[in-house]
């Protein structure tokens, strides 16, 4: 157990918030009976995308879904040594079924998974009835760490809970600039696993992007840690299987707006405010498995703008292909 859900697991004892009546009322995924069925089938056509529908449509859902990182300006995912989730505070065989599904997502959209049992946590989701308490715990815990890079006058709004499923990430730079930085973690410890991952914070010397060089340095932002909690009050009554594939994409891309309601549907619409006009999606959408396979293709060393462009352009590819002669 890493140190990252030590600290995790200390806090949440501490607050009495762990395995509470209200989270036994999220309704269990559904389970297999044996016998098929056949239901209706609704038939979609897709035409090629072209330039203004990549501008226009898909080009803001990729900005939209993919943020950039405060420090190096590149577009932030899981780390290259593979994600490592856990899930605690429901029913053993409920938080068995999220870790899953976030390993599942993890390894259909190409992003690497270390074996289970192995690894030291670097996704960490958390049910409890009082997610203020945990966090506030944490923060002052890891002193404010947890939280992610913030100045001092961010503190307050970050370490504020506002939605029932909130995500909290931590994230660093690795390559030609970060050789010699290493990762501390909330023990005092150095996490030898993250040696050469220089962690941002506020008040740290700017990175070498490489300005007015015609050979810049290949670094890469990850998540070295992503702390998902969940209120289990606010969910009670929803189904666990939707909850979970918006728990995977927290975990494997990084936000810019958990509000925005894009034209092209996306999971992250179950707690959106402004997408009340729509259904809300059962599960990870088309368009959300075609971004996360085109985020985790792209050449992680490319800057976050020219980046997203290329995602847009690779996204569109998957889900609306080239009619063939």
């Amino acid at each position: 157990m890493s140190a990252w859900v030590r600290a995790f697991v200390l806090a949440g004892v501490a607050a009495g918030a762990f395995v509470a009546s209200a989270a036994a009322q999220i309704q269990p995924p559904p389970q297999p009976t044996g016998q098929s069925t056949v239901g209706e089938v609704t038939v979609t056509g897709h035409r090629t995308p072209d330039d203004e529908m990549v501008r226009t449509v898909i080009a803001p859902f990729v900005a939209n879904h993919a943020a950039r990182d405060r420090v190096s300006g590149l577009l932030v995912r899981a780390p290259p040594q593979g994600l490592c989730p856990v899930t605690l505070g429901m029913p053993q065989a409920f938080d068995d079924f999220v870790t899953r599904r976030i390993t599942e997502v993890a390894g259909q959209v190409g992003a690497i998974v270390e074996p289970a049992g192995k690894c030291h946590a670097n996704v960490e989701v958390l049910f409890t009835t009082d997610p203020q308490r945990i966090i506030n715990a944490l923060a002052k815990q890891t002193g404010g760490q947890i939280l992610g890079m913030h100045f001092v006058g961010e503190t307050g709004r970050l370490s504020h809970v506002s939605r029932p499923v909130q995500a909290w990430y931590i994230t660093g730079t690795s390559g030609d600039s970060c050789s010699q930085d290493k990762r501390i973690g909330p023990d005092g410890t150095v996490d030898s696993e993250h040696a050469h991952v220089r962690v941002d914070q506020a008040y740290h010397g700017a990175l070498d992007t490489g300005t007015g060089s015609l050979v810049p340095p290949r670094n890469r932002s990850q998540f070295v840690n992503v702390l998902i909690v969940a209120d289990a009050a606010k969910l009670a009554g929803h189904e666990i299987g939707p909850i979970a594939d918006y728990m995977a994409m927290l975990a494997l891309s990084q936000a810019r707006s958990l509000d925005a309601c894009s034209p092209l549907p996306s999971i992250l619409d179950l707690m959106a405010t402004g997408c009340s006009s729509r259904p809300p999606p059962r599960s990870l959408t088309d368009n959300d498995l075609a971004f996360l396979k085109a985020l985790y293709a792209a050449d992680p060393s490319v800057s976050g703008n020219m980046a997203r462009t290329q995602v847009a352009h690779d996204m569109a590819k998957d889900i609306a292909p080239p009619t063939k002669p």
